[in-house]
């Protein structure tokens, strides 16, 4: 099972990468710092930046109110690369958004 419930901020504004003839989907891109659970010994905390990928019709038009706030992304994980060079990637495809309190 593929599946995945991270909580972070959204940093910078979401980028499109997809917009239909329509004009009716868009796919959006951004990038979610999430924080470690731990301190270096200078105390300084370490983040993760993921890359997340979601729907217009999933990330609706309230992201603008996600900013310095935390929120919840709930997905799957899809992996990409080229295995002659070794090179790998991966990327969080949300199906739901929630903005924490």
């Amino acid at each position: 099972m593929n599946n995945v419930t991270i909580i972070g901020q959204m940093e910078g504004e979401p980028q499109v990468v997809f917009d239909s003839k329509d004009g009716q989907k868009k796919l959006y891109k951004f990038v979610l710092k999430v924080p470690r659970n731990y301190k270096t010994k200078t105390g300084e905390t370490i983040a993760d930046f993921i890359n997340v990928k979601v729907w217009s019709n999933i990330l609706g038009e309230e992201y603008e109110y996600f900013d310095q706030s935390y929120i919840g992304v709930e997905g799957r994980i899809v992996s990409f690369g080229n295995v002659e060079n070794n090179k790998y990637g991966n990327e969080l495809v949300a199906n739901k958004i929630f903005q924490l309190s």
